[in-house]
């Protein structure tokens, strides 16, 4: 979907505006707060000085950037917005990568013989923070409106009919059979109230203003820009009430600052670089835990420059790479990471190494690119500096065949305008990351030119391929899907634009008085996918 392939590119905006909703903080408070959150002082302020709240009963972990005033529940795409999004509000269910289906607003799932009638069937009883009643009317609203808008529930161009029999069911009667349904209409798909969006007019939600009418774990008590979200447990939470009372995202920009208040007390919870753990490592006041979102890290030969235009050039600077260095650069350790040969993450079942790998072989590449362009221009977001790191890697491989790359950082949202242009890019090397999803067919935006709603990111056109992930989609019969989906694999490898590097971990540090982390579970994108489930020891 959309948003999990834009969350790849993490908003790094900073706003700083008065602070509202309870309580206030004087000004030598505020300076100290904005100052950590820069990184421009060694200072940082607790939960308690930040929001007066009880620290024994707080979880508060670093964000590196602001969500902004303005949260949208429906198209938020960044990291923290989205993280923000599970907290005030719940899907459904969520389908995890074994297969299994945590339920949370629903109770259960049942799919039709054919393939083709999803029915939920909701719990009893279910409010909004207002008091109102949580309905299936809410949850037609919130997914009509997601195909109004983004036509997010079609299948092959036509669209699912989503209808509500009672109070508790709702049916997703599918045009056709989709293998990959139960991850389409499950998971992201945050249930909003009807009651209040629709005679809002808009779903842009100002969190400075807003009494925000939720249904997740946690309901927002403060936003204060710059500085952090305060979140207080929800008593109405479908799950029951979380364990700890409060949660504070702190807004906290620099890794050596975030680090420095997980040191010093001031945050329970950071998520930091191989490079920058050294503090926590073999420290029994710490827990560190690595794990996988599934993200795969690559390169793109970028077919809308000029450079790029031949195939046999393009194999050439893919054989000048090596992966594992170029890895290495970026995670210090190969325990950080995993290197992979597919556009598909190495834990997914689908996954093969039955294609074109493009081994370094340094002679091979200076042959291939010996009447080609010898200077090339490599770009990443310039934020991300394990991305900074893979380009000067890239730089140096490239140079052993006689090429010069020159390395230009850009700001994410050029970024991401750069990665949507089609032709004239002055950019020839690329580096990026995403986080899809569990099925293959989510990767299918990466890839696909000829259906509506594909963002085709890597802009790559192949006819087969394009086939192919459709004729993936449409059985549900698991051996001929491994069979098509390899097939798409060795095709897109074969047309050398795509260079995947492997799958990084992230490593969270929490303090040692957190617990419950396995129960409220690891997850791509939100970090936890229930906070409701974490303990405070």
């Amino acid at each position: 979907m959309k948003k999990k392939l834009l969350s790849i590119l993490l908003c790094c905006m900073m706003t700083v505006s008065m602070m509202t909703g309870c309580g206030s903080v004087d000004s030598e408070e505020l300076a100290k707060s904005q100052a950590a959150a820069e990184g421009s002082s060694t200072t940082t302020t607790t939960a308690e000085e930040t929001t007066g709240t009880d620290v024994s009963n707080t979880f508060s972990i670093s964000i590196t950037s602001d969500t902004g005033n303005t949260l949208n529940p429906l198209t938020a795409e960044d990291r923290y917005g989205l993280m923000t999004c599970n907290m005030l509000y719940a899907p459904m269910c969520r389908l995890n990568t074994d297969g299994s289906i945590d339920y949370i607003l629903a109770d259960s799932m049942e799919t039709s013989e054919d393939g083709l009638v999803y029915t939920f069937k909701l719990k009893e009883g279910l409010k909004w923070s207002d008091g109102e009643p949580l309905t299936a009317e809410d949850v037609v609203f919130t997914y009509n409106t997601h195909n109004e808008q983004m036509q997010s529930f079609y299948i092959n161009g036509e669209p699912i009919v989503i209808e509500n029999p009672d109070e508790l069911t709702v049916t997703f009667t599918l045009p056709t059979v989709s293998a990959n349904a139960t991850e389409l209409l499950t998971s992201e798909n945050f249930v909003l109230p009807k009651h209040v969006f629709e005679s809002k007019g808009t779903f842009d939600i100002n969190l400075l203003q807003d009494d925000i009418v939720c249904c997740g774990p946690y309901t927002l008590k403060e936003y204060q820009a710059g500085q952090h979200l305060y979140f207080v447990k929800n008593p109405d939470y479908a799950l029951g009430e979380a364990k700890i009372e409060n949660v504070v995202f702190k807004i906290i920009e620099k890794d050596d600052t975030a680090s420095l208040a997980l040191q010093n007390g001031d945050i329970n919870a950071w998520v930091g670089l191989p490079d920058t753990i050294g503090p926590f490592e073999d420290n029994e006041n710490y827990t560190i835990t690595n794990y996988s979102e599934g993200r795969v890290a690559y390169i793109r030969l970028n077919t809308a420059s000029e450079n790029m235009q031949d195939i046999n050039y393009r194999k050439g600077i893919m054989q000048a790479l090596d992966r594992e260095e170029i890895m290495t650069a970026a995670y210090t350790d190969p325990e950080f990471f995993v290197v992979g040969y597919s556009f598909l993450p190495k834990e997914n079942k689908y996954y093969t190494e039955d294609l074109e790998k493009y081994e370094q072989n340094v002679d091979a590449a200076k042959e291939l690119t010996a009447n080609g362009p010898k200077e090339l221009t490599i770009t990443y977001v310039r934020t991300n500096a394990t991305e900074e790191k893979m380009a000067l890697a890239i730089q140096a491989e490239l140079k052993e065949i006689g090429i010069t790359a020159q390395i230009e950082g850009i700001d994410q949202a050029a970024f991401i305008n750069m990665a949507m242009t089609r032709e004239d890019s002055p950019y020839d090397i690329i580096i990026g990351g995403y986080v899809m999803g569990i099925d293959p067919y989510a990767y299918a935006s990466l890839f696909v030119s000829d259906q509506e709603g594909m963002m085709n990111l890597i802009n790559y056109d192949n006819a087969t391929v394009n086939e192919l992930f459709v004729k993936g989609n449409a059985t549900l019969d698991e051996t001929e899907r491994q069979e098509i989906y390899t097939q798409v694999q060795q095709a897109v490898m074969e047309d050398a634009i795509f260079y995947p590097l492997g799958t990084n971990l992230r490593t969270l540090v929490t303090t040692s008085n957190v617990g419950g982390i396995d129960e409220a579970k690891l997850v791509p994108i939100y970090t936890f996918s229930d906070l409701s489930k974490l303990t405070m020891e």
